[in-house]
């Protein structure tokens, strides 16, 4: 093991050495693709060792990190920040073990560093290359507590600099003094500030991290978008570090003889914002597959043996208990979802791309509920993926064409998985019916309503089937023509319902055809 580990040590440094020349040399350390630095950090990973308590670190890292931030407010900006109301967490372990001598060797590594992209980098796969047996996470937490480690320290001094003797002569010793005099502190604010700002927006890049650490332990085919979040998690650990090295370097040239010195941290700054906008969308995709997943096991069990519309309703649109009320285009108010209840109800999904022919054919069918049977009701559910304010707009332009209610829910429905998979929705519109106790009598009753309107009304399985009964009298005008005939002419009004008007045209063209054979032969 240890022939192994002098191995890695001696492979690493050739690494870090020959980048080193390059970034010196060639190119910024802001121009690296992820595949490059990818390349050069898992030459410094080993093994992963699972049984490291890093959520209990970083929960103390967080704490101190948290208050010594808000010091910095209080100092600086003069906030009147009341420190003793912060709540500190606690630990998931009660006994966690600190790792106290890799914190520390970690630090000798952050200390005293020349500013500039080649230290900073090198510096890193140092650190990468003495943690090389933790996982990619625990890494993370390990350099960012070895930066709480002193950075704790040298604000808790600053704040008992005046009231104990000991702490000041220890203050001294770390130059508090030298930052935080009045004749100085005014010139370094904004610097200050920064290196603070960027010190809270690290320690929220890291915290996501253990997000999806804790979402690993669902089924990843549940949450196709955390494989790729994992996928990049190395390359975010590096950023992360790379950007604790930069902070720990801003503390040694603001307590140096020489605070003037360049070091500045905006690049850090963009690219770990950057890292940070691209984690929480991750995550939010990531979370919401997951809500989908659930919804989808969820509806498909109450789908089995339903027992009320209310129940199968608020399961296929709304995420847990966020119900929202409707709105009722025929007085353009809002109602509850209750004026569905011990109701035949008519979903009617759609995208936004819909026709006026597309909603003007549920018209009558509309009339007939409203002025004759109080037990009907239509719903239009768009289905929108992701929402703008254009197609906002949109979405209120084909809802002022609609009497009937309109679910007005500016996110994901949360049944979409199951909609898409077990019902075939493909974006075009869909009307399916379900009686009062939710359970489904027609997947599609689009194309009885565009075949054969309110004859076929209320578009049930049985109202299909007598349709269709109806529907075999064309046989024997066709059959003689030719035999497969009747099979593409049914295909083209019980499925592709949009070509209607060429099955008029069809039938015409074989009505003539019809009549010239028999009166020629």
């Amino acid at each position: 093991m240890l022939s192994l580990a002098q191995n890695v040590v001696s492979k690493v440094g050739i690494v870090v050495s020959g980048e080193q020349q390059r970034i010196e040399g060639e190119v910024s350390l802001f121009s690296m693709s992820d595949k490059k630095i990818t390349d050069l950090i898992y030459a410094t990973h080993v093994h992963a060792d699972d049984t490291f308590d890093e959520d209990s670190l970083f929960v103390i890292v967080e704490n101190i990190l948290t208050r010594a931030t808000q010091s910095i407010e209080k100092l600086v900006q003069g906030s009147q920040v009341h420190l003793e109301n912060i709540e500190d967490r606690a630990p998931a372990k009660a006994n966690f073990n600190v790792p106290l001598c890799t914190l520390k060797s970690i630090n000798s590594e952050l200390c005293c560093k020349a500013p500039g992209e080649a230290t900073a980098h090198k510096t890193t796969l140092s650190i990468l290359n003495k943690l090389s047996n933790y996982s990619w996470e625990a890494k993370a937490v390990l350099a960012l507590a070895a930066f709480a480690l002193e950075f704790g320290d040298f604000w808790l001094l600053a704040q008992l600099y005046q009231s104990d003797p000991l702490a000041k002569q220890l203050a001294i010793l770390k130059r508090v003094p030298t930052l935080i005099k009045p004749s100085e502190l005014p010139k370094r604010r904004q610097a200050i500030l920064e290196l603070s700002n960027l010190i809270k927006t690290t320690m929220r890049v890291i915290a996501i991290f253990d997000e999806f650490e804790k979402l690993s332990v669902y089924d990843h085919k549940d949450i196709p978008g955390l494989t790729t979040a994992l996928d990049h998690l190395p390359v975010d650990v590096y950023w992360s570090i790379l950007t604790i090295t930069a902070c720990a370097t801003k503390v040694s040239i603001l307590i140096s003889d020489e605070p003037d010195r360049p070091h500045d941290l905006s690049p850090y700054a963009q690219k770990i914002h950057y890292i940070l906008n691209q984690l929480n969308m991750q995550l939010t995709i990531c979370r919401r597959q997951l809500e989908e997943a659930e919804a989808y096991r969820k509806i498909k069990k109450i789908m089995r043996t339903p027992t009320e519309i209310m129940e199968i309703f608020k399961a296929l649109i709304f995420q847990k208990n966020n119900v929202q009320p409707l709105i009722d285009g025929s007085t353009n108010k809002t109602v509850t979802i209750e004026v569905l209840r011990k109701k035949t109800v008519f979903m009617f999904f759609s995208s936004l791309d819909i026709t006026d022919d597309d909603i003007t054919i549920l018209k009558p069918t509309y009339d007939i509920i409203t002025k004759k049977d109080t037990n009907y009701a239509i719903v239009w559910i768009p289905i929108v993926e992701q929402w703008t304010e254009e197609l906002k707009k949109k979405y209120e332009i084909l809802r002022s064409k609609m009497p009937w209610y309109s679910l007005q829910l500016f996110t994901p429905i949360s049944g979409i998985k199951f909609i898409k998979e077990e019902w075939q929705f493909q974006g075009k519109p869909m009307l399916v019916v379900t009686n009062p106790q939710g359970k489904v009598e027609n997947l599609n009753a689009f194309h009885l309503i565009r075949v054969w309107g309110l004859k076929a009304f209320p578009f049930n399985k049985k109202a299909g089937e007598d349709m269709d009964r109806e529907f075999h009298w064309i046989g024997p005008v066709v059959n003689n023509i030719h035999p497969t005939i009747e099979t593409w002419v049914k295909f083209i009004i019980l499925f592709q319902y949009h070509y209607f008007p060429y099955f008029v045209s069809l039938f015409v063209v074989l009505l003539t055809l019809k009549k010239n054979v028999t009166q020629r032969y």
